[in-house]
């Protein structure tokens, strides 16, 4: 199955620019911004036609994936079809999940043009676990893009890690659910993760 991902493609470069392997004792807006300005100097080193896939997907895999909660979005994107599932059935969803987002960046990451990135005050709740980190994107062209980053503290690692964004008002989350929420009205789970799993194949494949 093609997930209808042209939707996301216009926050999911927003989304890659901004996370961070190396999180461990930063506050939000530290995460947000170190990593924003990290990426940005790396490709800024590349010249468009000199970032291959093989560059892009490593960019993937050094700054986004390590901050990412894979499991909290992964059952967030499923939602109440995640209880549903089995227990291996949903250790693989988080992986095929996981391998479309990063198709998903590293698509966008191709098509950065020197966008800039400023931030505001972190915005904690109550207990100090969660926290909101709302910035715009300044485009080439001048224009700008609100976009609120939604992180939240893992106790186990001290970390503060990314559980959603959302840019212009789309969310990840909430839109992978609604394409996955529609499909599921007509296919089994084991049939959604099959046609993840030869996405993947046919994508290898370009």
């Amino acid at each position: 199955m093609r997930i209808a991902v042209q939707s996301l493609v216009s926050f999911s470069i927003f989304l890659a620019l901004m996370f961070s392997a190396a999180a461990y004792a930063q506050q939000p807006r530290e995460v947000v911004e170190q990593a924003t300005q990290g990426v940005i100097t790396e490709l800024q080193k590349l010249a468009p036609e000199d970032r291959t896939d093989e560059q892009i997907r490593r960019l993937v895999m050094n700054y986004i994936v390590p901050a990412i909660d894979q499991e909290k979005i992964a059952k967030g994107a499923l939602g109440k079809h995640w209880r549903r599932a089995n227990a291996e059935q949903q250790a693989t969803f988080i992986q095929r999940f996981r391998e479309l987002q990063i198709r998903t960046y590293a698509g966008a990451f191709k098509a950065f043009n020197g966008e800039q990135f400023t931030f505001e005050e972190t915005k904690f709740n109550r207990k100090g676990n969660r926290a909101l980190v709302k910035g715009k994107l300044i485009q080439s062209n001048g224009s700008n893009v609100p976009i609120d980053f939604r992180l939240y503290l893992n106790k186990k690692t001290n970390q503060w890690r990314v559980y959603d964004a959302v840019v212009a008002g789309l969310g990840m989350v909430k839109t992978y659910r609604q394409q996955l929420s529609e499909r599921l009205q007509s296919i089994s789970i084991a049939e959604l993760l099959t046609e993840l799993q030869q996405s993947e194949v046919q994508q290898a494949k370009r």
